[in-house]
């Protein structure tokens, strides 16, 4: 049998799977804080555009920052001394999660503690919190990037440390958009959760157990990148 064979025989992995992007997507002018770079995507050559001579191809051009739209943080985000993109492993961006609903969090309110405990959220899992918050993005409202927008207290950032959870991720723009809790989360270096932020179409995954992969670009000395995050929800789950 040739290797083509061999290939073409194996089994998918995640077949009868349902396939989840949860990911927002990238174009000019896609949102951000005020403080960040716009984004700027620019056609760059333009296929038959005729610029002294006809353009051959289409070729984008983009600049935004690296904490645009669904991004991972890096502890040197945060922290001079924490580990920066490219020494991350990979694995730590792959796994299985569980999507908890906090629906009931309006502006000014936190993700404590006792919110964790009372979802029963074990050591070392991988969660995503699901406010509900990406409603205001389409269309666009400012309520989206309200400095008070819920987010983490004191004690639940130290309860993720305390119970060494492998990755958080929201659908909120920050673990706490004041920055002076935010750091807490990689004073740790010997264990630091993944932080993925911005995240989106979490609504059908309440209450359910996934796959997620949430890949980092390969981006050297970084404190952070852009993912393409992805659930891959089980038949089992889809009830």
């Amino acid at each position: 049998m040739s290797d083509g064979s061999r290939d073409a025989n194996r089994s998918d992995v995640f077949a009868g799977f349902d396939l989840v992007d949860l990911t927002l997507p990238i174009y000019d002018g896609a949102p951000i804080w005020s403080a960040e770079p716009r984004c700027i995507v620019h056609d760059w050559f333009k296929r038959g555009r005729n610029y002294g001579r006809l353009e051959p191809l289409n070729m984008k051009y983009y600049a935004l920052a690296g904490h645009q739209g669904t991004h991972t943080d890096a502890p040197y985000h945060l922290n001079d001394q924490g580990t920066k993109i490219d020494r991350i492993p990979l694995q730590r961006y792959l796994g299985w999660t569980r999507c908890l609903d906090f629906r009931e969090k309006k502006l000014g309110d936190h993700f404590t503690a006792d919110d964790l405990d009372k979802r029963g959220v074990r050591d070392g899992e991988r969660i995503l919190i699901h406010t509900g918050w990406d409603r205001y993005l389409s269309p666009m409202d400012e309520t989206y990037f309200s400095m008070d927008h819920p987010h983490f207290s004191e004690d639940g950032l130290y309860w993720l440390l305390d119970h060494k959870i492998e990755l958080v991720g929201m659908d909120v723009p920050s673990v706490d958009p004041s920055l002076i809790d935010h750091p807490k989360i990689f004073e740790r270096t010997e264990h630091f959760p993944i932080v993925l932020e911005l995240m989106t179409n979490l609504a059908g995954l309440v209450g359910k157990e996934f796959y997620l992969m949430c890949l980092p670009m390969n981006l050297r000395d970084g404190d952070g990148s852009w993912v393409r995050a992805v659930a891959m929800v089980p038949p089992a789950a889809r009830t």
